[in-house]
């Protein structure tokens, strides 16, 4: 961000003071108690924008933001440096009477924060000779200017005036009476700042994400937004996404993967990520750009070679799904599909469809593997195999299984090499699938809810299925119903 020269000056100056008058006060043994330096990625994007962005009006300098709203991941001193901005802001720009807060989202936050201004007041022998250190307040015995912590309730900040206020973990706000406690009695005061600093909240409802979808959506007169975190086209387990959050070194690859082994996935999405942790009907298996390009392909499954069949559904108001896999030599993969979703008049499907497009399939030259999960489809499967003698390799949906099958469509799809043309019940599928995690196997494919009226996934699981068993017996060429040691009743 260019700023001009005032501004530069603006935010120089409180930085100068920040390194010649602070000590580091964290939690880091190593820097506690040194001068108090600005990171690189603090100084671009948090104090040069919020200090230096304005301009000069009759010879004084009137920022641009009055208010601003910092989004952080846990762990990289957020507190601190908002201690840091309040104390520099306190006494470069000094006020007879000021005040200035800092709101806390508990009691004991409150303290936390409190001793942390007052032990940067303590260590610094020039600050001492002005500001004093009383129980629960800090106050400047020159001008009469007072900096106190506050619970965040608004009955504790109406009637308060802050020419700065810091709003720490705005993310347990249960709505916006709180913020705007704070940013109402500013109005009428020159250079007032409300700094709201957070990580995520908890889910995609309350104030916060309101607040933040708003500022990304429309943006906000008046206000500054930086987040670092994923966003929402990024996957929460991609490495190579988790570099966005590297802006400082104290967050680093090592400590990233301890922490996903050590908390809940929702919990790592939150804290480290950074992101407003999106549930289970939100979170697309795979994107919608990338399903709609492989729909722009087109390649048919050649029957004279081998390819593998999945089988996936209910016996009655559901989807029932029989997708082929078949991968070519360049690596991209074609599908057939054959999909039932109208029950007939005694509410289930008319199996001899599915036996005859079984058969069909079995004649070909290509032999192919038939997949499926007897658990689920235990009516079928005995159906298939009393009346046709139709027996089915058993392919259990356990995360075991399902997880790999599952990354197995949505890593093609990802790289584009999905032919899905020909199969567009397939491709809505895709886009309909969601993600459900498993802690010992990661991600597979879900559905948002279940039953009938809900959106349907019967074909990419099937498809799933089918290209996982092609992967894993790709060398066997066998065909399910050539080896009775494999199927079902085998």
């Amino acid at each position: 961000m260019r700023l001009t020269k005032a501004g530069r000056n603006e935010a120089l100056v409180r930085e100068v003071f920040v390194r010649s008058f602070l000590r580091f006060v964290g939690n880091d043994a190593e820097s506690y108690g040194k001068p108090f330096e600005l990171e690189p990625w603090v100084k671009e994007n948090i104090w040069n924008p919020i200090f230096g962005t304005g301009r000069m009006v009759g010879g004084t300098f009137v920022r641009t933001y009055k208010r601003a709203l910092i989004g952080v991941p846990r762990g990289v001193g957020k507190t601190v440096t908002a201690c840091a901005m309040l104390l520099a802001e306190a006494n470069m720009n000094p006020v007879h009477n000021g005040q200035y807060g800092l709101v806390a989202d508990s009691e004991d936050n409150a303290r936390n924060a409190f001793d942390i201004l007052a032990t940067m007041v303590r260590l610094s022998p020039q600050l001492s000779e002005t500001w004093e250190v009383w129980k629960k307040e800090i106050r400047n015995t020159e001008t009469g200017a007072w900096i106190r912590t506050f619970p965040n309730k608004v009955s504790a900040l109406q009637g308060w005036h802050f020419n700065m206020a810091i709003c720490d973990e705005v993310h347990v706000y249960k709505d916006e009476s709180v913020w705007e406690a704070v940013v109402s009695g500013q109005g009428r005061i020159p250079n007032a700042l409300a700094l709201a600093i957070t990580t995520a909240s908890g889910g995609r409802t309350g104030f916060l994400w309101d607040w933040y979808s708003r500022i990304r959506s429309e943006g906000e007169d008046g206000c500054y937004c930086y987040w670092v975190g994923l966003d929402d086209s990024d996957r929460a387990d991609d490495r190579r996404a988790w570099r966005k959050l590297m802006v400082t070194p104290r967050i680093n690859m090592e400590q990233l993967e301890a922490q996903r082994a050590a908390m809940t996935a929702k919990s790592f999405e939150r804290y480290q990520l950074n992101r407003f942790p999106m549930e289970k009907e939100e979170e697309p298996f795979m994107r919608r750009r990338d399903v709609a390009a492989c729909s722009k392909e087109s390649r048919a499954v050649d029957r004279d070679r081998w390819f593998a069949v999945g089988l996936d559904g209910a016996v009655s108001g559901d989807t029932l799904a029989v997708v082929a896999a078949q991968q070519g030599d360049d690596g991209v993969w074609a599908f057939e599909e054959w999909v039932w979703d109208v029950t007939g008049q005694m509410g289930v499907y008319d199996l001899t469809d599915v036996a005859d497009v079984l058969e069909a399939l079995a004649r070909t030259r290509g032999r192919p593997l038939v997949v499926c999960d007897p658990a689920r489809l235990q009516f079928t499967v005995n159906w298939l195999n009393n009346n046709r003698g139709i027996e089915l390799f058993k392919m259990p949906q356990t995360g075991a299984v399902m997880c790999p099958a599952s990354e197995l469509l949505a890593s093609a799809v990802r790289r584009r090499t999905c032919a899905f043309a020909e199969t567009p019940v397939l491709a809505e599928h895709c886009v309909n699938a969601v993600c459900a995690e498993s802690k010992a196997y990661g991600r597979r494919l879900a559905s948002t809810s279940h039953g009938r009226g809900s959106e349907r996934i019967d074909a990419a699981v099937a498809a799933a299925m089918a290209m996982s068993a092609y992967d894993s017996h790709l060398q066997e060429h066998v065909g399910s119903w050539a080896v009775p040691s494999i199927s079902l009743t085998g």
